[in-house]
């Protein structure tokens, strides 16, 4: 059986030379099928592209959040930096003081009448003595209740002594309202405002040591009042020229001002 036949004739305008072309249909079909595979592949190539762009969307915002995560992981690093920093600062403090930090001052005021006499004097302070089996005879306990050696405040240390840079002292950074502990025992020379210090107490230890309390919130003593090692004497503030709460302390022998952390041990 002889297949189908299109003709299709193309007729110019003056009708003359009228072209015929005689198709198969076998050839209908082919086109249709290659029609077919043509919007078959274009439309699985579309789909690929879409899919393909929603990779690199999903790639970018995957970039980005690692790069926030990276950022996030480093805070993280710090803050356990400082974490680490404030574990040492409280194993150093109870080191110094057999316990946790007390807001309580008469359970400070406890723990001190206890550990006052621990604090081993640097080598600068030439404080030797020798017991029997653990006694001291009254005039040598007398002697070293006078010597300013014990924390006056619990505190960082936030600015060193230093005679280069006329800083004839030591600053301990507090939470305002902490209180602040006489380093020996000894007389009240003065205690009220003092300029730039602002409230201000001096203590005569009358061992040639003067020890000095600036900047203080609140003063709990009086001139001419004698006071106990590790006796509240006042509490932390800024007053003064302080721009924040602290404690200026600063200690002098026979007038000549001394570095106070050499009479702590750490």
């Amino acid at each position: 059986m002889k297949g189908k036949f299109y003709t299709i004739q193309i007729i110019p305008e003056d009708s003359n030379g009228i072209k015929k072309f005689r198709i198969s249909t076998k050839w209908f079909l082919a086109l249709k099928i290659f029609l077919v595979l043509l919007i078959a592949v274009t439309g699985v190539f579309i789909y690929k592209m879409g899919s393909i762009s929603r990779t690199l969307v999903r790639y970018e915002k995957m970039r980005v959040s690692n790069a926030q995560l990276i950022k996030q992981n480093k805070n993280y690093e710090e803050l356990f930096s400082r974490l680490d920093s404030i574990w040492i600062l409280e194993g150093r403090i109870q080191n110094i003081l057999g316990t946790f930090i007390e807001n309580d001052s008469n359970k400070i005021n406890s723990l001190i009448d206890q550990n006052k006499f621990a604090h081993t004097p640097s080598e600068k302070i030439e404080v030797d003595y020798e017991g029997i089996h653990g006694w001291i005879p009254m005039e040598e306990k007398i002697r070293l209740e006078r010597i300013p050696n014990v924390l006056p405040v619990v505190g960082i240390v936030s600015k060193k002594f230093s005679e280069n840079n006329e800083h004839l002292g030591t600053d301990f950074s507090a939470k305002s309202g902490n209180p602040i502990f006489a380093s020996g025992s000894g007389v009240v020379l003065s205690a009220g405002p003092e300029g730039e210090l602002g409230n201000t107490v001096v203590i005569d230890h009358k061992n040639g040591y003067v020890s000095t309390y600036s900047h203080m919130k609140e003063i709990r003593t009086k001139k001419g009042r004698s006071v106990n090692k590790g006796e509240v004497i006042g509490t932390i503030g800024e007053t003064g020229n302080a721009s924040a709460p602290h404690l200026h302390y600063s200690i002098t022998k026979d007038g000549k001002a001394l570095d106070p952390e050499s009479f702590f041990n750490y």
